[in-house]
């Protein structure tokens, strides 16, 4: 079971602090894909340990970690970085289900049952 359940205020009053970090998410995972100096660490390691284009991944690496791990603390559950899609434990009828929120939503409108994900989501 979770350690935390959510009430939709709840959920809702982290809202302001989770759409830049979803956003840094989004943008961090983005340019790991797309940067090609995971070519170059990878020539460069063998002979020197990878230098400014190692440090910057690892830079990307580091921030995406921490902005995984606030979610985590928070009990979050991010589903989809590329949507900034999240659920947050909730009890609705006396059951665990998720209030569900992406970026581009002004608030918390959507849940749904642990089981089903965002096809099963339904106005609350």
């Amino acid at each position: 079971m979770p350690e935390k359940f959510y009430s939709v205020d709840e959920a809702n009053a982290l809202v302001p602090k989770l759409k830049p970090l979803l956003e840094r998410i989004r943008a961090t995972q983005e340019t790991l894909a797309k940067d090609k100096t995971v070519a170059a660490v990878r020539a460069k390691a063998a002979h020197n340990g990878g230098g400014l284009p190692g440090r910057h991944l690892s830079e990307l690496h580091k921030t995406l970690e921490r902005d995984m791990n606030q979610l985590q603390e928070w009990g979050i559950v991010l589903r989809d970085p590329s949507i900034g899609l999240i659920d947050f434990y909730h009890q609705r009828e006396g059951d665990a289900v998720f209030l569900c929120w992406k970026l581009g939503e002004g608030k918390i409108e959507w849940w749904h049952p642990v089981h089903t994900g965002i096809a099963g989501r339904k106005r609350l």
